[in-house]
């Protein structure tokens, strides 16, 4: 499937066999895993039941695929990679629920992460200890004011909503989120 030939693509992109500084190795991992996951918490979910709140102040699983998309959008943009989210339908992007206008069909959603984490994979083998160090206080709550904080704040946002996506799969009726 062309889903499993990009990800065999960002899984190569992403391999340990590139230069890497060591301090984002396991990030790079995480980011592997988290690429797939992702596919995961979407299978078997159809655009309507992904466009169901569970609650008025819940997000939905849509919004928070949409979000995710965006996030790493954000990521390869703090990273230097000038590459926008493609994702349309709400004011400012995929931040609040509230601003969303449209949602984006899943596998429109799928594309753009795909998208994402191949040149995300190929701009972190590619990244030098001095643009990781370099300063930089998005106002994200960080210890470390700097590329890397950021990028690791962003890896755990991502795990964030992963967890979110794998429990609104199962408010839609359909079975945990495989690891697999």
């Amino acid at each position: 499937s062309v889903l499993g030939t990009r990800y065999s693509v960002l899984s190569k992109s992403l391999n340990r066999n590139l230069p890497m500084d060591p301090r984002i190795a396991p990030l790079a991992e995480m980011l592997r895993m988290n690429t797939r996951l992702y596919r995961n918490c979407l299978a078997g979910l159809t655009d309507d039941k992904a466009r169901v709140r569970p609650t008025a102040t819940t997000n939905n699983a849509a919004f928070v695929a949409a979000h995710l998309v965006d996030s790493r959008y954000y990521l390869l943009s703090s990273l230097g990679v000038k590459q926008s989210s493609p994702l349309k339908g709400a004011k400012g992007g995929f931040n609040k629920i509230d601003d969303v206008t449209a949602f984006p069909p899943l596998a429109e959603s799928q594309a753009a992460w795909t998208s994402a984490g191949e040149a995300l994979g190929k701009r972190l083998g590619a990244i030098t200890a001095a643009e990781l160090d370099a300063p930089l206080d998005p106002g994200f709550p960080l210890e470390t004011k700097s590329l890397l904080g950021v990028l690791v704040f962003l890896v755990q946002h991502e795990g964030y909503h992963l967890g979110q996506l794998g429990l609104l799969r199962k408010y839609a009726g359909l079975a945990g989120m495989a690891y697999d």
